[in-house]
């Protein structure tokens, strides 16, 4: 580790006063504003909030994501977000060390690959079941889309064979929770978090939407355990009655709820940027509809990989993560102060022309021969904290995806991308990835 020579105070740092130009940082073309001018590594101190280093030095990513005994992304979201009023403090992404290792390992299994392929029929099946639904010659929005088919997917992934009622009882509560936690109410108490210190005031429809997921969640749970045994694949069988299963069912319950979520915007958010991205650009349309037309399927699915990679690249949900220093420690040369916050903004790496030539172009081909690397592809964050279901939403995307273009063409959209929405915490389309589908 490099020699401690200079503290926060010695880098450059960005007035209070110029604090609104943050935001572009976040967004597409971030690699493109004036806050370059500060160079790779600056100190941001917002009134209210700790000390806050912005770095997009690669080697500040790598200690950050790997350093896990002094830098802490609990500590982070506990501080800056309102995970652990959504969540709980009990799940995964807020424990640490051996803890984290312990419970990582127990949920792993179903994530991983052998398991993975088991869900593709399901998958294929969600996604024909729905094609019918949706509108054919005139514009749709595909985000929407996109919540249905990642709803549908989450259910038959981690539930399968629920009986009819208890499913309706389940998606009516889901629907109630993620609708609470979409709120202008939520939003605006989730907007005090930081303000108050990380503290999240209650908000009574979001507790009762959540009892009520984890409610029906439970009696899936106990139905199981009195009925074990079955060729079931879906996650919920993978642990109940497994030596995986060394929770008890409230806790279950929370984990699922939590694994409902983290696969529930984000999958409906992506699959809304690829539908956009693709509609922008006919060569890469064209290289899609002539694979299914030949019905090269080995060739297709190669090309939707290159296709959701770039497009994550250019339009991650998130557009920034980082640690909190759980102890004074150092960074490279840097002193970080226990405390302080490592602020890693996403698009400034992934659209760098440091780590990718012609980086604002939307190239799928540059992800056909090579793999995106661990610290320039940040899109599921990166070290032991990397997102658990990274690889289920790459598959998902392109089961789905395959399947729709199977019967489905999606029309060129001349003119500009469509932008992000202005008011969002992610990055997600203005105006939920209006495009056309045609008949094949």
């Amino acid at each position: 580790m490099q020699q401690i020579s200079i503290t926060l105070g010695d880098l450059p740092r960005l007035s209070n006063r110029r604090l609104g130009e943050l935001g572009a940082l976040i967004r597409p073309a971030a690699d493109r504003t004036s806050l370059r001018a500060l160079g790779s590594r600056f100190v941001v101190s917002p009134p209210g909030f700790p000390t806050m280093l912005i770095t997009h030095e690669i080697d500040d990513v790598r200690e950050v994501f790997t350093n896990t005994e002094d830098f802490s992304v609990g500590q982070l979201l506990s501080r800056v977000a309102n995970h652990d009023r959504v969540f709980g403090r009990e799940t995964l992404v807020f424990l640490e060390g051996e803890e984290h290792r312990r419970e990582r390992r127990l949920f792993a299994p179903p994530f991983q690959n052998k398991a993975l392929r088991s869900y593709e029929d399901m998958m294929v099946e969600v996604a024909r079941r729905e094609l019918p639904n949706w509108p054919v010659g005139e514009p749709v929005e595909f985000v929407g889309i996109g919540y249905d088919l990642a709803l549908g997917v989450l259910l038959e992934v981690l539930f399968a064979d629920v009986p009819a009622q208890r499913r309706d009882r389940l998606t009516q509560a889901i629907n109630q929770w993620v609708g609470a936690l979409q709120s202008v109410g939520f939003l605006v108490a989730s907007l005090l978090t930081p303000l108050l210190g990380g503290y999240t005031p209650p908000y009574p429809p979001l507790s009762r939407g959540a009892a009520a997921v984890d409610a029906v969640i439970i009696e899936e749970i106990a139905a199981r355990r009195a009925a074990p045994g079955g060729d079931h694949t879906d996650m919920l069988s993978r642990y109940v009655g497994t030596e995986l299963d060394q929770h008890d069912d409230a806790s279950l319950a929370r984990n699922l709820r939590g694994i409902l979520l983290g696969g529930y915007e984000t999958t409906a958010i992506t699959l809304g940027w690829i539908a956009v991205m693709l509609a922008a650009h006919p060569e890469a349309l064209a290289e899609l509809d002539a694979a299914v037309d030949s019905g090269d399927t080995p060739r297709l699915d190669a090309y939707l990989d290159a296709v959701i990679a770039e497009t994550v690249r250019l339009r991650p949900v998130s557009g920034f993560t980082g640690r909190r220093a759980a102890r004074d420690t150092d960074l490279n040369g840097v002193r970080i102060p226990k405390g302080a916050i490592v602020i890693v903004p996403i698009l400034a790496i992934q659209e760098s022309l440091a780590h990718y030539p012609d980086p604002l172009a939307f190239r799928p081909e540059r992800f056909l021969t090579d793999r995106p690397d661990s610290y320039t592809f940040l899109t599921f964050g990166a070290g032991p904290h990397r997102c658990l279901g990274a690889q289920f939403a790459l598959l998902e995307s392109r089961i789905l995806l395959r399947t729709i273009l199977q019967s489905r063409r999606i029309a060129p959209l001349p003119g500009p991308i469509e932008p992000p929405r202005r008011f969002h915490t992610g990055i997600s389309p203005a105006h939920n990835a209006r495009i056309t589908l045609l008949p094949r």
